[in-house]
């Protein structure tokens, strides 16, 4: 279960619990509040109001955190990449808004985004929720990232992952351009933040593809 903050208690995780997992009365469970705190509940109650003890709670540092900066997919893919994403454990989601593609979130899209990620929060029991940021050109979004990272462009002409002399970067960036890819000064611009061309696959990735295969790589490095 996800609680984000105790006034949400009762909702919608009790629907949840009580509805979706159909859980009773003296039943374990795990909590979490998506920011690194794990707990053990024992359920009181789960007819009407849902109520529950804890048991024990334990502090989960963030492993080598990861930030997805990713251009605008074609027709209506971001819903899936974001749920990829997140259960792939990525720390941040950074939609940029680039010469080639821009985001066009509708009415509430940010908030069907953060939806997902609780969503997949559950489904992968993981302890911390992956964060969801409104679009940003892409030079913005790259004075986001913090000092230090690890940082790569993917690039179907690009360097193998096998063949890349990495470090122990204790966190990572990747940068996916949009369908139409990023122009000439978007490519420059990314080169002079630190970003290094990797080539995920044999062939050329999709946008959201090319995403999900950075972030499989980079938590496949920090198992």
């Amino acid at each position: 279960a996800y609680f984000h903050d105790q006034e949400e208690k009762g909702w919608p995780e009790a629907h949840y619990v009580a509805r979706v997992c159909r859980a009773r009365a003296g039943e374990r469970l795990e909590a979490t509040d998506g920011r690194g705190t794990r707990a053990t509940l024992r359920l009181l109650e789960v007819r009407g109001a849902v109520s529950a003890e804890v048991e024990s709670v334990a502090r989960e540092p963030l492993r080598r955190p990861a930030w997805v900066l990713c251009g605008a997919p074609e027709g209506e893919r971001g819903d899936w990449l974001v749920e990829k994403l997140a259960e792939l454990g990525v720390t941040r989601f950074l939609p940029i808004d680039t010469a080639r593609g821009a985001w066009r979130l509708g009415a509430g899209r940010r908030e069907r985004w953060e939806r997902l990620a609780v969503a997949a929060l559950r489904q992968s029991r993981r302890s911390h929720l992956m964060a969801v940021a409104d679009p940003l050109p892409l030079e913005r979004a790259l004075r986001e990232l913090p000092a230090g990272c690890g940082r790569w462009l993917a690039d179907a002409a690009g360097t193998a992952p096998g063949r890349l002399e990495v470090g122990g970067e204790h966190s990572g960036a990747g940068l996916v351009g949009p369908s139409g890819g990023l122009d000439g000064a978007e490519r420059e611009a990314a080169a002079g933040a630190g970003f290094v061309p990797i080539r995920l696959a044999d062939a050329r990735l999709r946008t959201e593809t090319a995403a999900v295969a950075w972030a499989a790589w980079w938590a496949q490095r920090s198992t």
